[in-house]
């Protein structure tokens, strides 16, 4: 089955035409294959029913009867306000703007983990060996745009079920009074530091500031020019910098890297992840030399009482950048599988 697929983010839009396999009853992993796909900047475009159309006319083939796009922010009866976009997006509007029988919105996570099940092995990076229990939940987080989270679990027909979540605008938990200075620095500009604020893109340039406020430095003047006038591209600066060894975009990196542990640590005891911790989105592939070097490691497992727990559990890098897209398509091709009474009851018991 053909269908349409995207992965909407602040950043980035990705979308594609995927073939997917025929679902192995209601337990199968679908096989995934993008046949075309292309990207686009989401903010150089006044919605998602452009770029379709766009993307429609440069492929040039018609677009497949169901559609499905992981998006970021929360989706509610199929309707979402991206969280850093100013995009509403509607299902029962997008289907006819863009062409197509139907449309199915989920958060950009509950995609991305439904793709998981498409990686190959080689793109996956370990960070803990662990030892999965192939039943236990999953847990998955990736910091790009913003931090995102989701957990999964194994249904009663025997196939993964998402639950997406809004879990990295959670409260920033210090472990340390270095840390504590961090979050000292961020209160006076923000009334609620969340993990976002430490963790995705604009998080990584807040470090930097707070640690060129505590440690009394300057950061390189590249980087100091691009935080003042072009936020968003400061990050790709930091982290040339600290692979080039300058000391305080090392050093935020560094911190960056001890804060995605903890963060992620977090997350598998909340959700007894033992079957698997997936660290996703565009920036632990980018610094994958500092992910590995053990910081991230001891950060996910420095819980106490907890640790000899969280030290079986494996943790891996998602390295392929359409597992999104694959998990999108799956989502498309389930949705076309279900009788219209079915659809109304997933609408239902969707957050």
């Amino acid at each position: 089955m053909q269908v349409l697929a995207g992965d909407i983010g602040g950043t980035k839009t990705l979308l594609a035409i995927c073939d997917v396999s025929p679902l192995a009853g209601r337990g199968g992993a679908p096989t995934v294959e993008v046949l075309a796909s292309n990207r686009y900047d989401s903010h150089g475009y006044p919605g998602l029913g452009v770029i379709c159309r766009l993307f429609a006319s440069e492929i040039g083939r018609p677009m497949p009867r169901f559609a499905g796009f992981g998006v970021a922010g929360p989706v509610s009866n199929g309707r979402c306000h991206t969280t850093n976009l100013p995009w509403i997006l509607d299902e029962r509007e997008l289907a006819p703007a863009i062409g197509v029988e139907s449309v199915y919105l989920a958060n950009d996570f509950q995609t991305l983990a439904l793709g998981i099940a498409a990686v190959k092995p080689t793109h996956l990076a370990a960070l803990n060996p662990g030892a999965a229990d192939a039943s236990g939940p999953w847990a998955v987080l990736g910091a790009g745009t913003g931090l995102g989270e989701a957990i999964s679990t194994v249904g009663s027909a025997g196939q993964r079920e998402i639950f997406a979540s809004e879990g990295g605008h959670a409260s920033f938990a210090p472990r340390n009074e270095f840390e504590m200075g961090i979050l000292r620095f961020l209160l006076q500009r923000h009334d609620h530091v969340s993990w976002e604020r430490v963790l995705c893109g604009d998080g990584l340039v807040n470090l930097v500031e707070a640690l060129a406020h505590l440690k009394k430095e300057k950061p390189p003047a590249e980087v100091e020019e691009a935080i003042a006038h072009d936020r968003r591209n400061a990050p790709p600066l930091i982290t040339a910098k600290a692979a080039e060894g300058d000391p305080l975009c090392r050093a935020a990196v560094q911190q960056f890297c001890e804060l995605y542990g903890a963060e992620a640590g977090n997350l598998a005891l909340k959700a007894l992840a033992t079957g698997g911790v997936y660290v996703a989105g565009g920036i632990a592939p980018r610094i994958l030399d500092f992910m590995t070097d053990g910081r991230f490691r001891e950060a996910f497992c420095a819980k106490g009482r907890m640790r000899p727990l969280l030290e079986k559990i494996p943790v891996r890098i998602v390295l392929d950048n359409k597992a999104g897209l694959m998990g999108a398509a799956t989502l498309a091709a389930r949705a076309a599988q279900l009788s219209p009474r079915e659809k109304k009851a997933t609408k239902a018991n969707e957050p």
